[in-house]
């Protein structure tokens, strides 16, 4: 026996809202999985050390026995007034070099949130430098004594390196620089080595960071990593 007209009808707008709810679904699950696909797909130009001059010669010298080191701080900022505003996926530490280079990466609503936070007109350009970077490298003065290590200590101290070079480029939905920091040395006496953000048209060293990530902490164990073959090729052709 047919199914009467009325019935027959809430059947095909029934079967057509859940086609339409499955689609919904689907396009939402592609659209997380393209997002978590780019958040860790670092462009492969953004990819391994950056040579210079001091990194060259410490490679000359040492060759394949390099020493690169890192450590596993937190990646993004999780602060009230900066979550998810800025990331350093990877950094390197480089001490025959004296040198530490920094991956850094915001994406687009992070300039939109700028924007606002400082009441500017318009969005800032995507792929210019619209925020200042430096490393912020704390020392123990009395070394010999670890128990007198207190925030607004005179036993602290603290010194600003600046980056001595860069790269940039842009996705569809990140910018990513790679800062070169040279004449940066982790001794003994270093506690820990903040990467500083602040908002390159308002910068106040002695006012707090816009974002800050830790890259170093004394308690914390240096990961080696060997230097990929990407990279001996760039440093034995650097300066050719």
């Amino acid at each position: 026996m047919a199914k009467p007209r009325k019935s027959y009808y809430w059947w095909i707008v029934g079967k057509l809202l859940y086609g339409l709810v499955g689609l919904a679904i689907l396009v939402m699950v592609l659209f997380l999985l393209w997002r978590v696909y780019f958040s860790d797909n670092v462009p492969r130009e953004m990819e391994g050390l950056v040579p210079n001059e001091a990194l060259a010669a410490a490679y000359a010298t040492h060759g394949e026995g390099l020493v690169l080191q890192t450590q596993e701080q937190a990646t993004v900022t999780k602060g009230e007034k900066n979550y998810g505003y800025f990331a350093v996926p990877e950094f390197v530490y480089i001490p025959e070099a004296a040198q530490m280079q920094v991956l850094f990466r915001y994406n687009n609503s992070t300039l939109k949130a700028t924007a606002k936070d400082f009441s500017l007109p318009e969005r800032p350009a995507r792929g210019t430098e619209v925020y200042d970077v430096s490393l912020a490298v704390v020392k123990d003065l009395t070394p010999d004594d670890l128990t007198d290590n207190k925030d607004g200590s005179e036993t602290i101290g603290k010194e600003r390196i600046l980056p001595t070079s860069h790269t940039v480029t842009t996705t569809s939905l990140y910018t990513y620089f790679i800062y070169t920091f040279d004449n940066v040395t982790v001794t003994e006496d270093v506690l820990v080595v903040y990467f500083d953000v602040y908002y390159g048209a308002a910068v106040d060293y002695g006012a707090t960071p816009y974002g800050t990530l830790r890259l170093y902490h004394r308690d914390s164990a240096w990961l080696a990593r060997e230097l990929t073959g990407k990279e001996q090729e760039a440093l034995d052709n650097y300066g050719k």
